[in-house]
């Protein structure tokens, strides 16, 4: 059983579409039982023990979120932590743009007219084998449910009182000269009385005492949350003290057997040292036949364990206090603590009645780009030590928020997969929820991972294509030249240059292959290439003679003055416009957010070519001349003749291209 999915409606970004965020089912993660009587120093002087330990692959058993900041990646943890560890929701957790359309909406004389709430939905997945768990969700199980894979719980926040909220209503509005402010409504909103609701999936009502806290749990971890310069020491402390209270409960006893011999001589010496003068002090200022004092020590197992650990870092065999290393390193072993933490409370059993969430939010926090990359990789390892140790089956479910590409890029590499990403961004202020997996983001014949498609994006999303997840727009080039050149445009552009706008040379004719994903993405995207005009034995009939060194012959090639009975080879012009057909080509194509462009017709010819549309459009600039003189002069003087005629430039602008 786990949570396979969470809907959220009317609750902060989130609006009524796009809402759904999905997870990855977890995994019974199991420690190989031929190391299950080892003790803990024998794993941890074993240097070999990742070999005897079942494979655990948390990056892909993790279900990662990303997006820009702002995006929402929070409001899904807050809402989660909200459902499972606090059961209460308040006004300030409404989508306000969602109340003010309410307020503007609102008929005092619809009785029909619906109240405001918020709307939570989790879709539990039943797996098999799962009948340990299923008394939690009997409420919400119906007859037809007995073969259905999933349920769904409804949990509203709405009014309690709808008599009083109504007639209210009716006051604000006659009370209002004019038009009701939102202040007012809130305000109204802010003193009536709201409930938490749960429904079945049919909108009935579940009357029976339910609490989410009795199906999952969630475990935390935030971002940023080296709350003091010591706050390894204090996590390795609780950690200890856990460990002492529920593993090593014989060594505790030890440890208190010797504390109270110690505090026996540390009383005698205190009393024959220092009470004894203290009394003798008092009895010169006061009576003391009827009282004393006594002064004794008072060495607890709990005050010793609360300051038991001094963390610090090794360098170089030198100690190093913690808050003299790095925050990406603390961050990172915060990051461990926490989940050591959590793996140490984990019932010893297999058996577990509750859906476990650890959520870990962005961890690249204070960490360089090369550590982000090994984050994932981190984690697995410190489980695959903590298992090794313990006879624990590991059944979490993990979720990582980050707008960190490396992470993403780990992710992918690592699981070799677009599943189980949630990318979060932003339409009309308003959280958007795109749940990417291979079949969504690639073509058919590519969903493969062992397919050619599949490795050329994988590649390129390794390289650099991840940024695209966080850019407000992005252009596909083919070429170098392009990929040098745009930037000094965007610079000069006052709309452009406060955007985040991404260049990817991934060559223009491969831009079919993201078709997908950027439509899924939703971020407008230009994709920039060569019409690749297909040219055939006939062409080669008009048009100044060349000579070609490596055909060792003279050729003669036509430039294209029309594109009647042309076509091109090139797969993302096929694939967007839908024919290989130049004839009827427009002067560029659009489609939703995605806008394809290439070469148009220029002093009379279409180039075929980034290079040869330059030397169409500056044919008799200088500059552009003496390159071409120096980059190929045998070719230029062939053209332009001694007493060079630049207009020659652009009948013959392809053979510089070719030769």
């Amino acid at each position: 059983m786990y949570l396979k999915s969470l809907k959220l409606t009317n609750y902060r970004k989130f609006s009524t579409e796009q809402n759904e965020i999905e997870f990855i089912s977890s995994k019974l993660v199991k420690v190989d039982k031929k190391i299950e009587n080892q003790n803990e120093k024998d794993i941890v002087e074993n240097d070999n023990f990742n070999e005897e330990i079942a494979d655990i692959d948390v990056a892909s058993d993790t279900t990662l979120i990303i997006g820009k900041n702002n995006a929402g990646k929070t409001t899904i943890i807050t809402a989660l932590d909200t459902l499972i560890n606090h059961g209460k929701f308040g006004i300030n957790d409404f989508n306000y743009r969602y109340l003010q359309r309410y307020l503007k909406e609102y008929d005092i004389n619809d009785a029909k007219i619906n109240l405001p709430f918020i709307e939570c939905v989790l879709t539990v997945e039943l797996e098999e084998n799962s009948d340990d768990r299923i008394s939690n969700l009997i409420p919400f199980m119906l007859v037809e449910d007995v073969d259905n894979s999933e349920l769904k719980i409804c949990i509203r926040y709405e009014i309690a009182d709808v008599s009083f909220f109504k007639s209210e209503m009716e006051k604000l509005f006659s009370e209002e000269t004019e038009e009701v402010t939102f202040a007012s409504f809130f305000e109204l909103l802010n003193s009536t009385d709201f409930e938490i609701n749960y429904y079945d999936k049919n909108a009935k009502k579940i009357d029976v005492d339910f609490k989410i806290s009795n199906l999952m749990e969630l475990q935390c971890i935030k971002a940023n949350h080296l709350k003091s310069d010591h706050c390894l020491t204090e996590s390795f402390n609780k950690i200890i003290k856990y460990r002492y209270e529920h593993t090593f409960q014989n060594e505790k006893r030890e440890v208190n057997k010797k504390l109270k011999e110690v505090n026996s001589d540390l009383s005698k010496n205190i009393s024959k040292n220092h009470t004894d003068i203290i009394q003798k002090v008092l009895e010169r200022l006061i009576s003391m036949e009827r009282m004393g004092v006594q002064l004794s020590a008072d060495i607890t197992f709990d005050k010793l364990i609360r300051d038991l650990i001094k963390y610090e870092y090794i360098e170089d065999n030198a100690n190093v206090p913690e808050d003299q290393f790095g925050l990406g390193y603390t961050n990172l072993v915060m990051i461990i603590a926490a989940i050591i933490d959590y793996i140490e409370k984990y019932p010893d059993s297999s058996f577990n009645s509750k859906i476990n969430l650890i959520s870990i939010e962005e961890p690249e926090t204070y960490m360089h780009p090369q550590m982000q990359e090994l984050f994932i990789k981190n984690i697995n390892e410190a489980i695959k030590f903590l298992l090794s140790s313990k006879n624990k089956d590991v059944n979490s479910q993990i979720i990582i928020t980050t707008h960190s590409s490396h992470i993403l890029n780990s992710k992918i590499h690592s699981a070799n997969t677009f599943n189980n990403i949630c990318y979060l961004s932003e339409n009309q202020f308003n959280a958007v929820a795109v749940n990417l997996n291979n079949k969504r983001i690639m073509p058919k014949e590519d969903e493969d991972e062992e397919s050619e498609g599949f490795r050329f994006l994988k590649k390129h999303i390794k390289y650099k294509v991840s940024e695209l997840f966080f850019s407000d727009a992005a252009i596909f080039v083919e070429g170098f030249a392009e990929d040098i050149i745009l930037p000094y445009y965007i610079e000069k552009r006052k709309k452009l240059n406060r955007r985040y706008i991404s260049i990817f040379n991934i060559n223009g004719a491969h831009g079919f292959l993201y078709k997908r994903l950027v439509e899924a993405l939703g971020i407008p995207v230009l994709i920039v290439t060569d019409l690749d005009i297909k040219r055939e034995n006939e062409d080669e009939d008009e048009g100044e003679s060349v000579y070609n060194t490596k055909a060792k012959k003279t050729v003669f090639y036509a430039q294209v003055d029309c594109l009647k009975g042309k076509e091109t080879t090139n797969a993302t012009i096929i694939d967007l416009k839908g024919d290989s057909d130049l004839s009827n080509i427009s002067t560029f194509i659009e489609k939703d957010n995605l806008c394809l462009a290439y070469q148009g017709k220029i002093n009379g010819y279409y180039a075929t070519s980034f290079e040869e549309a330059l030397i169409l459009n500056n044919y008799d600039n200088e500059v552009m001349n003496n390159i071409l003189k120096e980059l190929k002069p045998r070719i230029y003087t062939n053209i332009v003749g001694i007493k060079p005629d630049y207009k020659k430039n652009i009948d013959n602008s392809h053979h510089f291209t070719t030769f």
